[in-house]
């Protein structure tokens, strides 16, 4: 599956060089009222054909909006995992263009996702994204209280789940999942609806 991730920021309706970049929050030194906690503690994952969007609301999404049933054997319904994870910085591919400016083409975002809670529908389920044939939509949530995504859900060029069994005495059985999607800017955020 191939697609191109636009968000609410869409870089083709700037024009060059005087479009407009629009405001920015208030900030002030010595108050900070707008900072909020960035680790990801959960993976919304949907069916590209199979699944219900849970986005059709976006950018006002409601709890009523999502169907999430880990159970469902058919993926009408939404997947929700908790763990642990974190979105690093992206790689940009970048051009060289008149006057010696480089240009963002597009960036690669990749997300990494620890799932702890592993009972055996959750470890065939990684096994079968493993297989690679079916790479579902995806909402992230942060520990923030905020959800990531937009209309239609983020569109993963690959999700790459590993298995990871340590060794000691502190050693937890864990799926790790590596998440990869291209976009030029960061993925719209809303406060979480879960």
């Amino acid at each position: 599956m191939s697609c191109k991730n636009i968000f609410s920021v869409d870089c083709s309706t700037i024009s060059c060089p005087s479009g407009a970049l629009g405001a920015a929050d208030v900030m002030t030194q010595d108050c900070s009222s707008d900072i909020k906690r960035s680790e990801v503690n959960s993976l919304v994952l949907f069916h590209p054909t199979l699944g219900t969007d849970p986005t059709s609301n976006w950018p006002t999404p409601a709890a009523v909006d999502f169907s999430i049933d880990n159970a469902d054997t058919t993926d009408a319904d939404q997947k929700q995992f908790f763990g642990r994870g974190s979105l690093g910085e992206p790689e940009a591919v970048t051009t060289v263009i008149n006057d010696f400016r480089e240009f963002t083409l597009t960036k690669e975002y990749t997300l990494t996702f620890t799932i702890f809670d592993i009972g055996g529908d959750t470890y065939d389920y990684m096994r079968k994204l493993e297989c690679g044939a079916v790479v579902p939509l995806l909402l992230f949530t942060t520990v923030g209280g905020e959800m990531y995504g937009n209309s239609g859900g983020i569109c993963p060029k690959s999700i790459q789940p590993s298995l990871i069994l340590d060794e000691g005495n502190d050693a937890i059985k864990r799926w790790q999942l590596v998440i990869k999607w291209e976009a030029q800017t960061a993925p719209d955020a809303v406060t979480n609806p879960l």
